[in-house]
């Protein structure tokens, strides 16, 4: 378990995860983060003395931008991060850090992500592809990938408050997080003040894919306990979870007028 990184809701959990052997811990940045409940600052994270990875998954502006800047120094004891901003990469190149790159839906192929890993150590493998083209790209750029394989996959973002304009609208109660539904899929939506997440449902499992060479396995526990995880790893559980495309194409032909 020692290639396993794994989002962190509560400090209290760090112990127990250690006794099952994982050693990286990632930390939702405060202020730099959509779709999390629980952030952490940086004073927080570096006096924990671990193998702490921030995370930074959301959309920068400028302001944001200088922000990080200002606390570039604080981050004693920083063992990596991960981010989808572009960019950063200017701004984190020439700190002694794991950069793993995390842009969701992209990098399905390997030329795409060769490129990128001109300016990082480890860039994540998009989860809407097969296990199939998983394993060729893992057996082409062995050990310098990351692999999602556990927890709720982000499915959209917008910067919008899609949930209080909704409740705004129609003069309702606001609930965050809540459950949509749209044709046969459900999503987890959740919202903080830097926007709105709409989460894959039901959880994605795809811990058949650690038997394949990579840099990192990712572990998503937001919205998840503790005990969720341990029996989700144990196969021991009863929460709803699915393979998501990794048993399916994610190629579709459209019907035309002829029914081509």
């Amino acid at each position: 378990m020692n290639k396993v990184l794994i989002t962190i809701n509560d400090i209290n959990d760090i112990d127990k995860l250690k006794e099952l052997g994982i050693e990286a811990f990632v930390f939702p940045l405060k202020d730099f983060c959509v779709g999390i409940p629980n952030t952490f600052s940086v004073e927080e994270i570096s006096k924990l003395n671990i193998n702490s990875y921030l995370l930074l998954n959301r959309i920068l502006d400028n302001d944001s931008i200088d922000k990080f800047k200002k606390i570039i120094n604080k981050l004693d004891n920083i063992k990596g991060i991960i981010f989808d901003d572009l960019g950063l990469i200017p701004i984190i190149k020439d700190l002694n850090i794991v950069k793993i790159l995390y842009l969701s839906h992209f990098n399905s192929n390997i030329e795409s992500i060769k490129i990128y890993l001109d300016y990082v150590d480890s860039v994540f493998i998009s989860t809407d592809i097969k296990e199939s083209e998983i394993a060729y790209i893992t057996k082409n750029i062995p050990n310098k990938l990351t692999l999602f394989v556990l927890g709720y996959i982000k499915a959209m973002y917008s910067r919008r408050l899609l949930i209080d304009n909704y409740a705004k609208f129609h003069h309702i109660k606001k609930d965050n997080p809540i459950i949509i539904d749209n044709t046969n899929h459900q999503f987890l939506v959740y919202e903080n003040e830097y926007g709105t997440i709409l989460y894959h449902k039901p959880i994605f499992n795809g811990l058949s894919l650690m038997q394949y060479p990579c840099k990192y396995y990712f572990i998503n526990s937001t919205f998840l306990s503790l005990d969720d995880i341990i029996k989700l790893i144990n196969n021991n559980s009863n929460l709803d979870s699915d393979r998501a495309f990794l048993d399916k194409e994610t190629i579709y032909k459209l019907k035309g007028d002829n029914n081509d």
